[in-house]
């Protein structure tokens, strides 16, 4: 009887998560946008895609900009660096495959840890939905297991 009590004990326990460590993707000093930067490329951009913005929209970006935690040393993809940006699908899966990778290889490198010795991999994103997903590229260009659990959280 203790021996199944036992048992059944450690089946339904909570299990410990820990944090073994995590990266950060820090981009190149050239795709730092200064408000002002952003705002004559808003401007531009609205001008080109034929579109016109005025003064009162630029007051109310102005005063997004101020509210929304953002500096003067956020930075923007370099496919929107261009007038027009590049809004298009290998743009984007560029720009994925620079942030997420450079990330990972950083905490591999951190960490020493083997991609095959990773049993779960959680990927969240609010906005762009490839196919293969996140969750497949990351398994196939690490050589992860087939068997790893994935879960690609959308929000």
């Amino acid at each position: 009887m203790a021996a199944a009590a036992a048992t059944l004990y450690e089946m339904l326990r909570p299990r410990s998560v820990y944090l073994v460590d995590y990266a950060c993707f820090c981009t190149r000093p050239n795709c730092r946008v200064p408000f002002a930067t952003f705002l004559e490329h808003a401007k531009l951009v609205t001008f080109v895609e034929g579109a016109s913005i005025d003064e009162r929209s630029v007051r109310f970006v102005t005063r997004l900009l101020e509210r929304s935690g953002l500096g003067e040393e956020t930075c923007l993809p370099p496919a929107h660096h261009y007038i027009p940006p590049y809004r298009n699908m290998e743009a984007s899966r560029v720009e994925v495959e620079l942030v997420i990778f450079s990330a990972i290889d950083d905490l591999l490198a951190k960490t020493s840890i083997s991609p095959a010795a990773i049993d779960i991999l959680v990927v969240n994103c609010s906005l762009f939905a490839p196919i293969p997903s996140f969750t497949d590229m990351i398994i196939h260009r690490y050589g992860m297991r087939p068997d790893i659990r994935n879960v690609l959280w959308w929000c």
